[in-house]
Order: C-alpha cells, then sequence, then structure tokens
C-alpha cells in the first residue's frame, strides 16, 4: 500500500500545473539600468540610488534628505524589480517606446520627498508575446543584426512594470539563435523577466520554427521521437522561462486530435525535466471541428493540467464584446468561457492583440482607440475573476503600436483603475478631446460597422464567403451590388460628417495617424463613389488619389520619427528570414492598400491576387 500511495503520489505532482521558475533580480544590473535613465534625462547618475527589503508588500518610498536621493524598497521577491521602477514613475519617469524616455527634472524629483509609491499588479503574469512571424522591429534584434534593439524591448518591458517576455521563433540556425537571444534574455532574467520562445509543434506556416516535418505531423511517423529530440536540442540552446507552441500545422488546418494531446503531454513532460512550463495557443479560427473532441482550438481541455493556454482574441473586439465578426465567429464569448472553464485547472494567460498586420488595420495605418477601450475592459473582467496573466501578441510599435502597448503595461497598475486615457494622460494629451474621438470610433468604426469598409480585405477575405477573416464586402462585391454600395457610402460620410475635432491632439505621431485614419475614410467613400456612375469614375479617382497624396505626405514626415524604425527598413522593401520581403510598415508607408482599390476600380478588375504583395508559397511552404 505504502508503494501504491508513493506512486499515486507522484503521479499527482506530475499531473499539477506547472509553475514559473523563480527569477533571482541582479541589484546591479537594475542599478545600471537606473544609471543608464539618468544619463537620458541629463541628470548625474549618482543623483539617485536604491536600496532593498523583503516585505509582503510592494512599496517604494522616495527618501531625500541627504544625497545621494534613495528609493527604498520593500517588496516580495518576484516583484522586486516592477516596484523599483514603479517607484520612478513616481518620480516622473516614463517609458511609453523602447525609443522614447520622458523625464522630470531634478526640482521636480525634489518635490516628491517623502512620498511613498504602491505597487498593486492586478495580474500575477503580464507582458508581450512579439510577432517575429512578421517583419518587425524584433526581427532584427532577436533574430538578424540589432541586438541593441532586442536589449531596447527587454529594458521598456521591466520598466513599464511586465514579467513576461515571448518572442516567435524562426527557422534560422540554432547556433545564431544562441547567440541573439543569449544577452537579451540574460538581461531579461536578471530585470525580473520571464523569457519564452514560441513555435510550432508542426506549424508549417510563415517560416516558423518547428518540431515536426510535414510528414511526421500528418502520418505520425517518427514523431514522437522527434519531437523529443528536437524539444531537447532547442531547450539547451534558449534558456527560458516558458515556451509556447502551436498546435496545428496551421491555425485553420489541424492534426490528428489524439495525437496532438500526446504530444503536449509529452512536451510538457520533457519540459519539466528541464525546468521549463509548457503552453499552447488557442485559436479563435472556427471551422475545425472534431466529432469527439469538438473545437478543435479547445482541445489543450483534454491535455495534461501541466500544458497551460493562451487563449488568443484578435483586431479590436474583445472577450466582452456582443459582436467580434472575425474568422467566423459572430463574437469572442466561446474563448471567455473557455478561460473561465480552464483556468482553475491549469495556467491561463489572455493573449490579445494590439495591432492586426497582413491587410487589415496595422498596414492602412489606422490609429484605432478601441485597442484601449476594449483592452482595458478585457483587463479589469481578467482581473476582477482572478486570472492568471496576460500576454499581449504585439505587431509592433511603430505608427502608434507603441501607445496601445505602454497603456496595457500601465493598467497592470491596479491604482490606476483599468482607466483607457491614462497613457494619453501621462503624456500630456487632454482627456475631453479623446473621449469625444474613442466615442466616435465606437459608434462609427466598431458599432456601426465601419470598420471592414476602411481596412483591408485579407486574401482569405477575398477567397472565402463562408471563414473571412473579418466579414465584410469585398471590393468586387461593393462594385457589383448597388444597395451595399449604397449603404456603405451612407455609413462611411456619417462617420466623415461626425468626425471629431482634434485640434487640441499634441503628440505628433497621434496626429498624424488621426489625420491619415480620416482621409482613409474620405478615399473609401471616393472608390465607391467611382463605382456609381461610369462617366465620374475618373473624377472620384482622382479625389482617391489626391486623398492618398495627402497621406504620404504624413507618412514622408513619420519617417523622421526614430520611433517609427524607418532607420531598420521597416518602412522599405528589405531580405529577412520571415515570409515577407519588406518591413511590416512598408504597405502603410507606400499606401499600397488604397493604391491597389484604386488600381481595381479603374481597370475594372477585381481578381484576388491583383497587385499581389505576398509570396504565398513561402507563406504556406
Amino acid at each position: 500500500m505504502f508503494i501504491v500511495a508513493l506512486l499515486l503520489s507522484f503521479g499527482a505532482q506530475a499531473a499539477a500545473p506547472a509553475q514559473l521558475r523563480p527569477l533571482a533580480v541582479n541589484e546591479q544590473v537594475v542599478r545600471r539600468d537606473l544609471a543608464l535613465i539618468l544619463k537620458e534625462a541629463h541628470l548625474p547618475t549618482d543623483l539617485l540610488g536604491v536600496t532593498w527589503a523583503e516585505g509582503t508588500s510592494n512599496t517604494a518610498r522616495f527618501n531625500c534628505q541627504k544625497k545621494p536621493w534613495a528609493l527604498q524598497i520593500t517588496a516580495t521577491p518576484a516583484e522586486k524589480s516592477a516596484t523599483f521602477y514603479r517607484g520612478l514613475r513616481g518620480l516622473g519617469f516614463l517609458f511609453p517606446h523602447p525609443r522614447w524616455q520622458i523625464s522630470p527634472t531634478e526640482a521636480a524629483i525634489k518635490t516628491q520627498c517623502g512620498k511613498t509609491f504602491n505597487w498593486k499588479p492586478a495580474l500575477k503574469h503580464r507582458g508581450l508575446h512579439l510577432h517575429t512571424l512578421h517583419p518587425n522591429e524584433w526581427v532584427r534584434g532577436f533574430l538578424m543584426d540589432r541586438q541593441d534593439v532586442a536589449l531596447d524591448i527587454v529594458r521598456w518591458s521591466a520598466r513599464n512594470g511586465q514579467n513576461l517576455l515571448d518572442v516567435s521563433l524562426l527557422r534560422i540556425p540554432q547556433e545564431k539563435l544562441r547567440a541573439n537571444f543569449k544577452d537579451p534574455y540574460q538581461l531579461a532574467r536578471d530585470l525580473g523577466v520571464h523569457t519564452g520562445v514560441s513555435l510550432g509543434v508542426a506549424l508549417h506556416q510563415q517560416n516558423s520554427y518547428k518540431l515536426l516535418s510535414l510528414w511526421q505531423a500528418i502520418t505520425g511517423i517518427g514523431s514522437d521521437a522527434a519531437l523529443e529530440r528536437e524539444l531537447v536540442r532547442l531547450l539547451k540552446t534558449i534558456d527560458t522561462s516558458f515556451i509556447v507552441l502551436e498546435a496545428g500545422t496551421s491555425e485553420f488546418t489541424a492534426t490528428d486530435p489524439e495525437r496532438t494531446i500526446k504530444w503536449l503531454n509529452r512536451a510538457d513532460e520533457i519540459a519539466r525535466q528541464h525546468g521549463r512550463a509548457v503552453f499552447t495557443k488557442v485559436h479563435v479560427s472556427s471551422n475545425q471541428h472534431d466529432k469527439k473532441y469538438g473545437n478543435y482550438n479547445f482541445l489543450p481541455s483534454f491535455a495534461n493540467p501541466g500544458v497551460g493556454v493562451l487563449p488568443h482574441t484578435v483586431m479590436f473586439y474583445g472577450l466582452l464584446d456582443p459582436k467580434a465578426p472575425m474568422y467566423g465567429n459572430k463574437d469572442f464569448h466561446g474563448i471567455r468561457k473557455f478561460m473561465e472553464t480552464e483556468a482553475p485547472k491549469r495556467p491561463s494567460w489572455y493573449y490579445p492583440e494590439t495591432g492586426y498586420w497582413v491587410a487589415m488595420d496595422a498596414d492602412i495605418p489606422l490609429l484605432l482607440t478601441d485597442y484601449l477601450r476594449t483592452r482595458a475592459e478585457d483587463l479589469q473582467w481578467l482581473a476582477q475573476n482572478k486570472m492568471d496573466g496576460q500576454l499581449v501578441f504585439s505587431t509592433g510599435h511603430a505608427l502608434g503600436g507603441w501607445l496601445y502597448d505602454w497603456t496595457q503595461a500601465l493598467l497592470i497598475d491596479e491604482e490606476l483603475k483599468f482607466d483607457p486615457y491614462i497613457g494619453l494622460t501621462l503624456i500630456g494629451e487632454d482627456r475631453a478631446t479623446w473621449e469625444k474621438i474613442f466615442a466616435h470610433q465606437k459608434k462609427h468604426f466598431k458599432d456601426a460597422g465601419v470598420i471592414p469598409m476602411i481596412s483591408a480585405a485579407n486574401l482569405q477575405d477575398e477567397l472565402s464567403t463562408t471563414h473571412r477573416i473579418h466579414d465584410r464586402n469585398t471590393i468586387k462585391e461593393v462594385a457589383g451590388d448597388e444597395k451595399i454600395r449604397e449603404a456603405e457610402i451612407k455609413l462611411l460620410t456619417a462617420a466623415s460628417m461626425e468626425w471629431p475635432d482634434t485640434s487640441q491632439v499634441k503628440e505628433p505621431d497621434l496626429i498624424r495617424l488621426l489625420l491619415i485614419t480620416r482621409l482613409r475614410i474620405e478615399q473609401a467613400i471616393q472608390i465607391r463613389l467611382a463605382m456609381r456612375h461610369d462617366d465620374k469614375r475618373n473624377e472620384s479617382l482622382e479625389n482617391s488619389k489626391l486623398l492618398r497624396q495627402q497621406a504620404s505626405k504624413l507618412l514622408l514626415e513619420s519617417r523622421n520619427d526614430l520611433r517609427n524604425y524607418a532607420d531598420l527598413g521597416m518602412m522599405d522593401v528589405w531580405p529577412n528570414p520571415t515570409s515577407y520581403q519588406f518591413g511590416y510598415i512598408y504597405p502603410s508607408a507606400s499606401l499600397y492598400w488604397w493604391t491597389r482599390e484604386e488600381r481595381m476600380v479603374r481597370e475594372d478588375s477585381y481578381w484576388p491576387f491583383t497587385g499581389n504583395i505576398y509570396d504565398v508559397w513561402d507563406i504556406l511552404f
């Protein structure tokens, strides 16, 4: 009986949900980062010091009785770093973008003498997933030749109280992965940030790193040995706290369910042996259904409790929105229910987007304030329901992406009360002005359904009528149906006529993006007017061109803003290890989608591959 009980005890331990290994914050590394911050602020690097004591609550007290002044930190080991950076924010230091620090003067810092700043994070685990399957600045930073960019985002994460950082891996040599990740991930651990990498068990799309060949994934032949061999090899190459696995061969195509469960369980066992936790993504695609297991994306509910889940939502729709017409869904309430069911059983981190790339909003470009509002509502729901964490899927920080991610990071602080305007307020924007902008966008873009008219149709939208990325009328359908066209003109015109006053917006990057967003509405109207009467087609297309040229001038100004990473080729065509041989904001900078729609109407040709910018073969194979 004793032996049986012992074996059962071991079995229960093996089935328990995995925990992230503890990180020991390196005080010297934090002090060096403080020196970098003070130097950037043009303040003496010995002006401010830091002391630490362990406690049950997290506080940062500013002592300025004598120089050097000091932040006296009392914190739990897990929040030691974040509490220090909370203290810096209390003194007036802000980090909206990896390349942008807002600093107080010495006199302003002194006004905070004797104050104590509390740190109460809404979630235990919080951070960014850097989606390097798309050619963003972090591809250059982690997978190519600009390690300074990788170090920047690590520091940004720690300085904003985040403790997770995850990067998608591409199929590049192991030696290069080892070299590129070593220093940035060591810095992350020293600053209290858990590191992870995302890859596929058998994910075949977009040059993703994967453990199994397509043959092994489909047939299962040799898959168990290959999974163990390749996973151990990867775990020895990059030092992480966790790994994230994609289950299918793509987000739309499944592998055998029982085999997939077995792979996830085995990956969990191997990872535990190496001190790592395993998560798997839960996509929102709705086209994969098994008679026995149901929705393939919810398959992890049948895996061992050590397999964590990342329930995903896309674009600016959230868990509470009554409508989310994406990937064949009516809403994302199913994802919310999945989280409610699985969170008591296994690690569950919400996995929302803050920018949709590949022919949607990020590459128009649009500044969409509902990313701020919806994500704040989602985060409040997560905290109220005592969810474990959040890993924000980030497309990049150029052209306003920084505002979405920075606001998410700030909102982890419960003292800020999930205020979606907090980032804007801290950089000096007028709240009343932005409240009108928020209200306008929610009313017209989301509730009235203007967003599919000003975003662009993904190739799948044009090829499918039953499982589009976003429900929409394609340009071809608008051209061929007068009733649809006139209804869209009416909605777009209402959005244009009610456009709020943006003259009080102060931040140049944001005002440019708001102007471009309005110009896109106007251009979408002209595109549809060009379809209305053949004798006025050229006139309307010329109006469209003039609007596009105005937007181009604004984007030329954006090239001079280092926060948009034009210096890394993000606005240009350039070779890289992703499936897209151009920077992720190249379609924005060139207004590719605007031009494509003009061309389709001018030529009266709506072939889905007209002016195709993507190498579909490279993406799929």
